[in-house]
């Protein structure tokens, strides 16, 4: 089965329309939350550990699985906030 390569943008529109509130864009309670979102501490040891892995060769392919979830997951919230730092330079 070939692989898909993960783009965040079709993911990213859904959810721009989603987020425009009323037509209104994001609100700035909104930009603020998205650039609080981080990874769980938890989470951020175990993206290193599995960084280490792959940078080995080591990875077993349900670990490569799991950092494939964490890459696009990344990527999204990369591009959300990214929009959302742009939404805060917006005039009120």
């Amino acid at each position: 089965m070939a692989k898909v390569r993960f783009s965040p943008k079709p993911h990213a529109d859904v959810l721009l329309r989603v987020f425009d509130l009323p037509g209104r864009g994001m609100t700035r309670a909104l930009a603020e939350s998205i650039l609080a979102l981080d990874f769980p501490e938890g989470d951020a040891v175990r993206i290193e550990e599995l960084n280490v892995r792959a940078n080995e060769g080591e990875l077993t392919d349900e670990e490569e699985a799991e950092m494939e979830a964490y890459t696009k997951i990344n990527d999204l919230l990369a591009y959300w906030q990214s929009k959302a730092r742009r939404a805060l330079q917006q005039p009120a």
